[in-house]
């Protein structure tokens, strides 16, 4: 493993977060009085101005019914997913999954979980 391995762009977090706020069509100002915080604050996470805590992290994942793991991972390279398993079919899975939109492919990821029974 190498040092990237960890490293997050939390620009891209921030964004992610900022997006699926507006998917689920909640405000900046009702997510700083859910939070009892100020509006300039929940502003500056999503733009990443100021550091993301993870009780703002916890939030937005519940908001969003999205795991931490999804929402962090948005702010890894999605290139640096790896096959560790060598099968040449997860390679075709991620290209195939990489051509739909983020919504198609949280509808896919809910329908693969009701399937796998989780």
């Amino acid at each position: 493993m190498n040092k990237n391995e960890y490293e997050i762009d939390f620009t891209k977090v921030g964004q992610k977060m900022k997006q699926m706020r507006m998917e689920q069509g909640v405000t900046q100002e009702k997510v700083a009085e859910d939070l009892e915080c100020t509006v300039a604050f929940v502003s500056n996470v999503e733009n990443s101005r100021t550091k993301l805590n993870l009780r703002v992290l916890l939030y937005y994942s519940k908001l969003c019914n999205m795991s931490v793991d999804s929402i962090l991972a948005a702010g890894k390279d999605s290139e640096s997913i790896e096959n560790t398993d060598n099968d040449p079919m997860y390679d075709e899975l991620i290209g195939i999954f990489k051509t739909f939109s983020p919504d198609e492919r949280r509808k896919i990821i809910r329908m693969l979980k009701v399937w796998k029974g989780r």
